[in-house]
This record gives C-alpha cells, structure tokens and sequence, in this order.
C-alpha cells in the first residue's frame, strides 16, 4: 500500500512524499512522488492505491499530476467543485445526510476523480475511470 511520509525541507517548510512498491510486492521496485501539498499528495496515494501500487494514468514522474504541454483546466471544471456543487442544492435531505454525502466525496471520490475533467476539455472523466 502507498502511504505519505512528511519530510522537513532545510527551510523548515514540509514536504510530502508518497512511497510505494511497484506492484505492492516486497520485491517490487520502490517508488516515490514529491508534494509541496499534503491534499495533492493524498489524492496521489489514492490514485496509486486504486491503479495496483503503478503510476496513475494521470500522474507523470517529477511533475505529479500535470501531463507536460497540459493546459490548465479552469477549477469549475473539475470533478471536486462538480460533485459538491451537486449536493449542495438537494432537497428532502437531511443536514447529516448532506455531510456524510460531502464526506464520502472527499475521502472516496475525490482521491480517484479530483483532477478529472466534467467537460469536454483536459483529462476528462470517463465510463473506464468509473469502472476502475
């Protein structure tokens, strides 16, 4: 299993460092991807954890989850702000039920989907990432 370790840089400022094995193996080649931020490196580890202990479609080695010559997608674009702009408006639940349902978003989802495009532009989201 992936996991993230926190390192201190010599400015004192941390660092986080998702780590794994190739594979998951104990023998599998050991693995590791740098973050300025520890979100980054959480959805990183889960996309590791969900692709078999192998990089993630998504990730590129050294840049993380940007593809070189990628344009930026615009943030409403993005799954994140897509799914909690969709329960924030319903009705005939309730407030425990809208929390476990953001909850759910941002420990289960988001870890697979979070820099997934909902449009036409960039990495878009895909039946294949579902199916996943």
């Amino acid at each position: 299993m992936a996991y993230v370790r926190t390192n201190e840089r010599l400015s004192g400022d941390p660092s986080y460092t998702v780590m794994w094995r190739t594979g998951g193996s104990r023998t599998g080649q050991t693995q590791r991807e740098t973050f300025d931020d520890e979100g980054a490196a959480k959805r990183f580890r889960g996309l590791v954890n969900g692709h078999g202990q192998q990089w993630p479609p998504e990730g590129v080695k050294g840049e993380g989850f940007v593809k070189p010559g990628q344009p930026e997608m615009p943030d409403s674009e993005k799954f994140p702000v897509y799914a909690h702009a969709y329960v924030g408006p319903l009705t005939d639940i309730s407030e425990h039920t809208r929390t476990n349902y953001t909850r759910f978003i941002d420990n289960h989802m988001i870890p697979w989907f979070g820099e997934l495009s909902v449009s036409d532009r960039g990495s878009r989201l895909t039946r294949d990432h579902v199916s996943q």
